[in-house]
């Protein structure tokens, strides 16, 4: 495997500042269904921004705490009155592949294939909406990127938000 300048791996989101407002910190309309118990914007095959701390968060039980562990490390949160929790960690080395545990007290997730790394956050007009295949050169580049294994992307799904976006703190 190969890595970018052999500094760990890579993450590209693509997404507009709306798509970004509206899907990822969107407040749920008051009729949505329960929040997740981890914000879907982490999963398996992500990848951990390297050397500081990374955020993660989810919704449980108001007062329930919650505790991330990724290798030898771990940090905790509880849940407000809004059941929103969040946990500030200090990822591993770059690298990986890593698993993250997060338990609550009555649901728990591990997150497989985790990297640690450099997150690349790529936004722009519709362009950026194209694929590497569409480029010039695009089956060549597409040869040469299949081995590039440590390169991960999330796509955003593009969505307005109609109301105002609370942003976790730390992120």
């Amino acid at each position: 495997m190969r890595s970018i300048e052999g500094k760990g791996s890579l993450v590209c989101l693509l997404a507009s500042a709306l798509a970004l407002a509206g899907s990822v910190f969107g407040a749920a309309p008051q009729d949505a269904a329960p929040r997740p118990f981890v914000s879907p914007i982490f999963g398996d095959h992500m990848v951990l921004q390297r050397g500081r701390a990374n955020s993660i968060w989810g919704w449980s039980q108001p007062g329930d705490s919650v505790r991330v562990d990724i290798r030898e490390a771990s940090a905790t949160a509880t849940a407000g009155a809004d059941g929103k929790w969040q946990a500030l960690i200090q990822p591993p080395p770059a690298g990986g592949p890593y698993k993250v545990k997060i338990t609550g007290r009555a649901q728990s997730l591990e997150l497989q294939d985790v990297l640690v790394g450099d997150v690349w956050i790529c936004a722009g007009q519709s362009n950026m909406q194209f694929g590497l295949a569409q480029a010039r050169n695009g089956a060549e580049e597409l040869k040469a990127a299949a081995e590039l294994t440590d390169i991960r992307y999330y796509v955003v799904v593009q969505r307005s938000s109609y109301s105002r976006v609370d942003v976790p703190s730390g992120s």
